[in-house]
């Protein structure tokens, strides 16, 4: 029998085979890179207007980052579930990138953020064109055992068109705060200066009886906390007056009109970035009690999200 001696020479149709199943595995490992988001998953407003990809290409670190790109106005967001202890303070952190990012009927409370799925708890929002920063987001869990963690490009009401990128995100429990004093403050706006959809201007103004009710209420209550708790919980309260009028009002048909966060959002700013409050309540004369048909909203005290949190809470100060 003739031995087939091996001539250790390799064909081209094999080199060309090669060649194939190494551009096949390059090629499926970018798409499956691109296309892989690990845990997350995708939640979209309007189908047909948002594309989700992982980017390769722009990165923050060795990790492709997470691309969200609006090519007309949406509420787009990769999220994830994550479980949480009751009662507990969280900050979650990402490093964004955003590129022509704008909100429609620029409205502030939308953009590139970090939020809570289903709720309007959210970080501060990015718009325009940004390189690389840190944006943090503080929430207390309440009553929940896990949350949906969100990196949007949109808002809760709001709709954003754009690009914006997300990479590195940190997730910290907070410590428990033993501090039995509540900082508060009230915010006076002296001045509501209005023109509604129809056209009518309406505009009121604080007297100076509204102002010393006011000051009564917070010393009541700042009694009544003490009595209340046998002098175990107490809070330390501010009074600032705003002159600058509010100049717009938020509407929908359940309340209908009423003072919601982007309406004062500019004129309160500067004093609870210099202050940390756990509570933030705005007192605006809305009507006439005197004079019904000029009652613009029913009784309304402090400004809260679902009946759940003051509005700010998790914006500019501790989550308790």
């Amino acid at each position: 029998m003739r031995k087939i001696k091996n001539s250790g020479k390799i064909t081209i149709q094999t080199i060309l085979y090669l060649i194939m199943i190494i551009i096949i595995i390059v090629v499926g490992s970018r798409i499956y890179s691109k296309y892989n988001y690990y845990d997350y998953m995708k939640g979209v407003r309007e189908t047909g207007k948002t594309t989700f990809t992982r980017d390769h290409e722009v990165r923050y670190s060795e990790m492709d980052s997470y691309k969200i790109e609006n090519t007309d106005f949406n509420d787009a967001m990769f999220f994830k579930e994550i479980a949480v202890e009751p009662y507990t303070a969280y900050r979650v952190t990402c490093m964004v990138k955003t590129e022509n990012v704008e909100n429609q009927e620029n409205k502030y409370t939308a953009g590139a953020q970090i939020s809570i799925n289903n709720t309007m708890e959210s970080s501060d929002a990015l718009t325009e064109t940004n390189d690389w920063q840190k944006i943090s987001f503080e929430f207390n869990s309440n009553n929940r055992t896990e949350v949906e963690i969100g990196f949007r490009l949109g808002g809760y009401e709001d709709y954003s068109k754009g690009t914006a990128w997300f990479s590195d995100f940190t997730l910290e429990k907070g410590e428990i705060d033993t501090d039995t004093n509540w900082n508060m403050v009230c915010f006076v706006l002296n001045n509501l200066d209005v023109t509604l959809e129809n056209g009518e201007r309406v505009q009121f103004f604080m007297s100076e009886s509204d102002k010393r009710t006011i000051e009564e209420n917070l010393q009541r209550f700042q009694n009544t906390i003490g009595d209340l708790s046998g002098n175990n919980m107490s809070i330390s309260y501010d009074i600032i007056e705003i002159e600058e009028p509010v100049t717009t009002l938020s509407y929908d048909e359940e309340n209908e009109y009423y003072v919601g966060q982007e309406d004062v959002d500019e004129l309160i700013r500067e004093y609870v970035e210099q202050e940390e409050y756990d509570y933030i309540y705005v007192a605006v004369r809305l009507g006439d009690l005197n004079v019904s048909d000029e009652v613009l909203v029913h009784d309304w005290i402090g400004l809260r999200r679902n009946g759940i949190s003051p509005n700010w809470l998790c914006k500019y100060s501790h989550a308790r």
